[in-house]
């Protein structure tokens, strides 16, 4: 009974030995067709295994999750977007998993996007969860950004003169990114960061310190132009309305910023008569900080704007900018443009 019973375990062994050689020697099915395969944040080499062969990349899961084992790299694989081929030997995409030889996402930030909806963009193309971003970049306050907040200091000067805790948006320049996708939400701030310091050069800089204005104090009105007017002509006689009357302590009077507030940081709240230094119709002068991140054409407009006699605006249904001078003429013009 003994001898049968090792008998029967010695050909159980050879044949789970055979089944791992087949296994290990049959990447999938042999049709070479370049795609791309996406391991998650935290994925296990289990979840690896099983997504290989849901996908069709691999024939055998337990042939993989055995190759990984055996090359003692089972909790080495990185996160990433990799171009693998089906068919491919196990080996292989251990190494390229391993390695994070993976394919850099193009990522494109259209200009008045803001960090929550960034934040989404990343998640959707798998770089990282939009909480892991937002937790990041929201609030850089020393007790909550702690190092990361100095090293930001340290590295971007022009965010010095940023208030404390106010986060990062509107630094977030719009273009379109390569970002490597086992990268971290940190490093990929950095990148965006850095990018901004190209854009924002010395002779933007210096048209700043001109006009004894801040970079946050532009970058926040450079927000307001993006959201408030499409043209560029208009944005820079925007721009001279809204510096003269934030200069002169008058209320902006704009939805832009309220509307901020109340999708992006407080979307519980649904009152217009809102408390807070975004409601541009209550408190005077600038918003509490930008509510978008403004491409260039915008941050050009808010530091070159045009003087005019106007000091009222409003956005026609068919996208025109109609001016005024005086309240009265902007109270006919709302009659005439804005009341159906």
């Amino acid at each position: 009974m003994g001898n049968r019973f090792i008998i029967f375990l010695a050909a159980a062994l050879v044949g789970l030995i055979f089944f791992i050689i087949v296994s290990l020697n049959i990447g999938g099915q042999n049709t070479p067709a370049e795609e791309f395969f996406v391991i998650k944040r935290g994925d296990n080499v289990l979840q690896i295994a099983s997504n290989l062969e849901r996908q069709g990349y691999i024939k055998s899961r337990f042939g993989f999750i055995w190759e990984a084992l055996i090359s003692g790299n089972f909790k080495k694989m990185k996160a990433g977007r990799y171009q693998i081929e089906k068919g491919q030997p196990y080996q292989e995409l251990i190494i390229k998993f391993t390695k994070a030889q993976s394919a850099p996402v193009s990522i494109s930030i259209a200009p008045g996007k803001t960090s929550q909806d960034i934040a989404l963009l990343f998640e959707s193309a798998h770089l990282f969860r939009k909480d892991e971003f937002l937790n990041l970049i929201l609030d850089t306050s020393k007790e909550k950004g702690g190092g990361f907040n100095d090293y930001l200091l340290k590295e971007f000067p022009f965010l010095s003169d940023r208030p404390e805790g106010l986060g990062l948006e509107g630094y977030l320049f719009p273009d379109t990114y390569l970002i490597n996708s086992s990268a971290s939400a940190q490093e990929t701030v950095e990148q965006i960061l850095s990018n901004f310091s190209i854009k924002m050069n010395q002779d933007l800089l210096s048209q700043a310190k001109k006009q004894k204005r801040a970079i946050f104090q532009v970058i926040t009105m450079a927000s307001l132009l993006e959201k408030e007017v499409n043209n560029y002509q208009d944005k820079q006689i925007v721009a001279g309305i809204l510096w003269k009357r934030a200069d002169n302590n008058l209320p902006l009077e704009l939805d832009s910023t309220l509307l901020y507030f109340l999708t992006s940081l407080h979307p519980d709240l649904m009152e217009k008569n809102v408390d807070s230094l975004y409601n541009t119709y209550k408190y005077a002068g600038l918003p509490l900080g930008p509510i978008c991140n403004p491409g260039l054409p915008s941050i050009k407009a808010a530091l070159y704007p045009q003087e005019t006699d106007y000091w009222f605006y409003l956005s026609a249904p068919n996208g025109e900018t109609i001016f005024a001078k005086t309240l009265g003429q902007h109270l006919i013009n709302k009659a005439r443009y804005l009341t159906q």
